[in-house]
């Protein structure tokens, strides 16, 4: 009877479902390319409708955006540190939006649309 080796290449990262794992001793969620991705849907996005309104603009990056950047949370555990990322990312396409500076809050824009 002949046996069969295997050798398993280690990896460094793991895609599973859509979410990439970093290798590492605990399990680490790699947000990189979920933020690429929505920065450049978000872009995209809003190079079309340049002229379009404001509340439209939001509404089409809330629907076709924003579920690239929360795929997932639910059952994944951030740090600290990805979460922010995960804020400033948001944050910099409202600015973007809004045509704000990067020192501009955009915490009141909820209050000025009313």
């Amino acid at each position: 009877m002949e046996q069969y080796t295997t050798c398993i290449s280690w990896l460094h990262t793991l895609k599973c479902l859509g979410v990439v794992f970093k290798s590492a001793c605990t399990v680490v969620i790699d947000i990189d390319v979920t933020v690429r991705k929505f920065c450049a849907s978000a872009s995209a996005i809003l190079s079309h409708v340049k002229y379009a309104s404001e509340m439209l603009k939001l509404f089409l990056v809330e629907t076709f955006c924003l579920p690239v950047l929360s795929y997932s949370c639910e059952s994944l555990n951030f740090s600290r540190k990805q979460l922010s990322q995960l804020n400033v990312c948001w944050n910099n396409i409202c600015r973007k939006k809004f045509n704000m500076n990067l020192w501009e809050s955009v915490k009141e824009l909820p209050f000025v649309s009313k």
